[in-house]
């Protein structure tokens, strides 16, 4: 890979790695998305350092061209990081469920208070 290739990447990584933790740290992002991103900002980072270990690594597992390594290894991370949004959204559903039905509840209990309030 070309040394200033690699520094674009090197650069990226850093700038995304930096662009969440402030976001974060100013509490625009919660800490519990961020993991993912964070850790999506490390890869780009250690990915400009891909080629002198993904091509050992490729060698000793038998895999003949390395850039398929490299695609495996991102095609587990997107499966993970989609795996784990859904698990999260899986629990906003619920939460919004819940807080409709209390939300209900309370309008209910205040239409009774003011209709026993009217018919006194």
């Amino acid at each position: 890979m070309a040394f200033s290739v690699r520094i674009f990447i090197l650069l990226i990584g850093i700038s995304l790695f930096i662009l969440i933790f402030e976001l974060v740290r100013r509490k625009k992002f919660r800490e519990e998305l961020s993991l993912i991103w964070l850790i999506i900002g490390l890869g780009l980072i250690l990915s400009s350092f891909a080629d002198l270990i993904i091509d050992p690594l490729a060698i000793r597992l038998g895999v003949h061209y390395p850039p398929v390594l490299v695609f495996l290894v991102i095609f587990f991370i997107l499966v993970f990081a989609t795996l784990y949004f859904s698990l999260i959204l899986s629990d906003l559903k619920s939460k919004t469920k819940e807080l409709g039905q209390k939300m209900a509840l309370i309008e209910y209990e205040l239409d009774k208070i003011i209709k026993d309030k009217g018919e006194r």
